[in-house]
């Protein structure tokens, strides 16, 4: 694997939290602040660098709280999401920034859009998850993901508190049981990426580094994906980019729909081809970054 020595900054959030921010990319690049997905953490920042770079990024992936070196937050909420993005901006020098999310860092690209429109240029959703408040019955539909966490959260905070325990301690016991469980969803496409062992690995870390962080702080960023998210869909006035894999076995098409639908400015592009993990995709990636470039001028 070509070794990356990103940057990493340790960050004063206002309460006091300590919060880590993975840095890669182009170093004086036009500034792409990364939500991470769930498992994940800021390695996830690395998927994208050799790319990022050559296009003339800068990629900046903040843990969220608990996980790594981030400290843990009680009761937090989505919307505590922009105020922690205002603080990581404000001291890496990013003036303002496009905001990209892949699957559960997708609910953070609209919070984040939502919360600081007069920062985020441009909001990136990919395959990521609808407010589950706006669309019936859209926990219902992840039961055939073998994802039953938003249906049991919706019956007992402590049980799906218990089941994101049991199910962190197995996969750090036996993480290769992990991965393999994990590739029963994967599309033949999803498979043909992950034939990429410097992709493979990076995304081996990135999991299990997150996994790592223990159940408390998993549970507590899944659960406040799960609830109302404090604001509206139709409320998010950056144009924003939804990208949707058309095999994705993990995010129903319906939601990518739903947030088309309700998003003033959204703008939808189905991948017919695609599965989940389309965005370890080097092509995939040049062709994103090249459209961003685009966009921003």
């Amino acid at each position: 694997m070509t070794e990356i020595r990103p940057k990493i900054h340790s960050l004063t959030m206002a309460d006091g939290r300590q919060l880590m921010c993975t840095e890669t990319g182009h170093p004086e690049g036009y500034p792409i602040i990364v939500g991470h997905g769930m498992p994940g953490c800021g390695y996830e920042g690395l998927l994208f660098h050799e790319e990022a770079a050559a296009a003339g990024f800068r990629i900046l992936t903040p843990d969220r709280p608990g996980l790594r070196q981030s400290t843990y937050q009680v009761n937090r909420k989505l919307l505590d999401y922009p105020d922690d993005i205002r603080s990581v901006a404000d001291q890496l020098g990013a003036e303002e920034f496009i905001h990209m999310g892949w699957s559960s860092g997708g609910s953070r690209t609209l919070a984040c859009a939502y919360g600081l429109p007069e920062r985020t240029r441009l909001a990136v959703v990919l395959s990521g998850y609808t407010n589950f408040a706006e669309l019936p019955h859209a926990r219902a539909m992840l039961l055939k993901t073998l994802w039953p966490g938003p249906v049991i959260a919706d019956l007992s905070p402590r049980l799906f508190r218990w089941l994101v325990r049991l199910m962190v301690a197995v996969s750090k016991r036996r993480p290769d049981t992990y991965m393999a469980t994990a590739k029963r969803l994967f599309s033949d496409h999803d498979h043909q990426i992950f034939e990429e062992q410097e992709q493979m690995q990076r995304f081996r870390q990135d999991q299990i580094s997150c996994l790592n962080s223990g159940h408390r702080a998993i549970a507590t960023d899944l659960w406040t994906e799960l609830v109302d998210w404090g604001f509206r869909l139709r409320e998010v006035k950056v144009p924003t980019l939804i990208y949707q894999g058309e095999k994705d076995l993990l995010v129903p098409l319906k939601y990518c729909h739903h947030m088309a639908g309700e998003i003033p400015e959204a703008d939808l592009t189905l991948l017919p081809h695609s599965g989940h993990f389309y965005p370890m995709d080097r092509e995939f990636q040049k062709s994103l970054f090249s459209r961003l470039k685009r966009i921003i001028g």
